[in-house]
């Protein structure tokens, strides 16, 4: 009995837009090497290359309702992978013109490597300082001075009244004031040591 491989390729496309995984396991083991030549011709990036065929196969799974079984399926994915490397292409063309244009009207300071290690230092402690808050105040400490959320957005989330949310900041801000204040008198003694 001689098995017609489109007919096999249709019951698996008919499985994958069901999301059985074993099916889209084979898709993906079937096509992933032609693919991957595929793209690397147009890419010529090993790694761009790699990430553009796995983004591929993930549209295809998140896309998958969208399938039609009774149509060839290679050209459909290759159309999906043309379409987001070329995406791809586009916003990295886009990003390398936005990063030439803030190099032209940037003034490079001889000391930015310096500020970058003191900020890397400061946000150090600062997630030290917060780490060491009680849960629910690091919770809304959090929410509301790191994510920016509103104290009528962190009291609707998490159940609790503005007069919480402001109470729970207040003892949050006092405990890290007194974290650097810490540090500060540390650093001074040591100082004074030497």
């Amino acid at each position: 009995m001689e098995v017609n491989l489109d007919d096999m390729e249709e019951k698996r496309l008919v499985l994958l837009k069901s999301g059985n995984i074993s099916a889209f396991s084979e898709i993906y083991k079937t096509y992933v090497d032609q693919l991957y030549f595929f793209i690397l011709k147009t890419a010529k990036s090993p790694n761009l290359t790699d990430d553009v065929v796995q983004d591929t196969f993930v549209k295809i799974w998140e896309y998958r309702s969208l399938i039609d079984p009774t149509k060839p399926f290679k050209p459909f994915l290759y159309t999906v992978a043309r379409r987001h490397l070329l995406n791809v292409l586009k916003r990295a063309s886009h990003e390398s013109v936005i990063v030439e244009e803030i190099k032209r009207h940037t003034i490079f300071s001889e000391n930015v490597t310096d500020l970058q290690t003191e900020y890397s230092e400061c946000r150090g402690l600062l997630d030290e300082a917060i780490n060491q808050l009680a849960p629910r105040s690091r919770e809304v400490f959090v929410r509301c001075k790191i994510d920016g959320f509103s104290y009528k957005e962190v009291a609707e989330e998490l159940g609790i009244s503005e007069g919480t949310v402001n109470s729970q900041i207040v003892k949050a801000t006092k405990s890290i004031k007194r974290f650097f204040s810490l540090r500060e008198l540390l650093i001074i003694i040591l100082l004074n040591s030497l």
